[in-house]
């Protein structure tokens, strides 16, 4: 039998717009880190959102094995599938307000979540974690995350106003976290999250391209696309930025009355394993994506990460960061001052609650993002995206247990819940999400 081989050479054009410097984007056998090692020069010392980096010019040899994104079956074995869980296809994302010469970290604020299904018992290497950011390597490769290619065909204006990052540089330096739960039989899933602090153009009618490649140990290549739109005459509604498209602790309520928000737990996604995980920080180090559709927009969140009294990017604590909401010195228990309506709870005990079965552990969630879609009456809603890779391990009695259930419950600012629950299987088939997948070679 005859295996199923399309054989080609296939130019970046073929599946994303390519960069004036760009030379034909393709990908040939071996493990990522070694294929892009000649992305940029040195950058000079600082913060590569705000500044240029030098750029060589980027070729690859071949790329084979690609039909429709659906995998194609060789002596290789099955390629990886990858899917964009956020943004939805179609949605509206505000432009955000920092502009060339007037910065301002209210940018898009939309969340991008990558989901990769590997499917047999080849591999992407990641280094999960609840901080996989890498800005000094942007224009390269995520070292900690190397097989990973996430492009916008769209300028993007740095939160700070001084310079753009050209359309279609691989962004993946800049995504937050990571995890993996293992998913049955060969393979695992592995999620990706990035809070996107920059912002666009707010020309009224245009739309831009995000997509995301993943690109596995053996070199075998798999993507994402969504198409994405800018409408100040749909988004403003809301507001100008991400974080404007929720109402913001302390705001007035938008809206009087209104309606319950739609509440969803799309990762991890069942059936899996979630593992019960080492001690912190490499507990269980799965992935978890909470959706949020709200037509009124008044679910109150901070996308920005500022409510809990702590934003300052010099400062080396993860909840000080733009764009982050972990609100750890809440304490056990009670809310996360960034997202106050938002409740999330396991049904055994947790390193994260305490050592204990069924308390809020909200607060230890890492980013949020929110876009605009319209429902299928063409009424719009903002939805928000809740995310967190787990640092703490199941503890006590939860190491009897077979399984764990989710549950996540968010009031708006008008007392109307939404709530759900997900139930997962727990798992010592690795001591953590971490020894799911090959560790990169940094």
């Amino acid at each position: 039998m005859k295996h199923l081989l399309v054989a080609a050479t296939v130019t970046a054009g073929m599946w994303l717009a390519t960069p004036a410097w760009a030379g034909p984007f393709v990908f040939g056998s071996g493990p990522p880190t070694g294929l892009l090692g000649a992305l940029s020069q040195p950058a000079s010392p600082g913060n590569l959102e705000t500044e240029s980096a030098r750029l060589e010019r980027v070729t690859f040899p071949d790329v084979t094995r690609l039909v429709n994104n659906g995998g194609v079956f060789n002596k290789r074995g099955l390629v990886p599938q990858v899917r964009i869980t956020s943004p939805l296809d179609g949605a509206f994302i505000a432009p955000g307000d920092s502009r060339i010469g007037a910065g301002d970290p209210n940018g898009t604020g939309f969340a991008i979540v990558a989901e990769i299904i590997t499917r047999d018992n080849n591999h992407v290497s990641v280094d999960e974690d609840v901080n996989i950011r890498n800005v000094q390597d942007l224009f390269g490769l995520n070292p900690q995350f190397p097989g990973l290619f996430v492009f916008i065909d769209e300028d993007l204006i740095t939160p700070d106003g001084t310079t753009t990052i050209p359309a279609n540089t691989n962004l993946a330096p800049l995504f937050n976290i990571a995890g993996t739960d293992d998913t049955p039989g060969p393979g695992v899933t592995i999620w990706a999250g990035w809070h996107v602090l920059e912002s666009i153009s707010p020309r009224e009618g245009d739309s831009f391209n995000l997509t995301v490649a993943v690109v596995d140990d053996d070199g075998r290549l798999a993507f994402d696309r969504v198409t994405l739109h800018v409408a100040p005459s749909v988004t403003d509604q809301f507001g100008t930025s991400g974080n404007g498209l929720t109402q913001n602790p302390g705001e007035p309520n938008r809206v009087s009355g209104g309606t319950a928000p739609i509440v969803e737990i799309i990762a991890p996604r069942e059936p899996t394993a979630v593992t019960f995980g080492a001690a912190p920080p490499n507990g269980s180090l799965h992935y978890i994506q909470v959706n949020i559709i709200d037509k009124e927009g008044d679910v109150v969140v901070d996308e920005l990460g500022a409510s809990d009294g702590l934003l300052d990017p010099t400062n080396p604590n993860l909840a000080a960061q733009f764009g982050r909401i972990d609100d750890p010195a809440a304490g056990v228990g009670n809310p996360n001052r960034n997202v106050p309506g938002f409740d999330f709870r396991f049904s055994v005990p947790s390193g994260a609650a305490g050592g204990s079965a069924n308390v809020n552990v909200a607060r230890l969630f890492n980013v949020a993002g929110s876009e605009v879609i319209l429902l299928e009456s063409g009424t719009p809603a903002v939805r928000t995206v809740l995310n967190w890779v787990v640092a703490a391990p199941f503890v006590g009695s939860a190491r009897d247990e077979d399984f764990v259930t989710f549950t996540a419950k968010v009031t708006d600012a008008n007392g109307n819940q939404g709530v759900a629950t997900r139930t997962f299987q727990l798992t010592d088939s690795a001591a953590n999400g971490q020894e799911l997948t090959p560790q990169p070679n940094h």
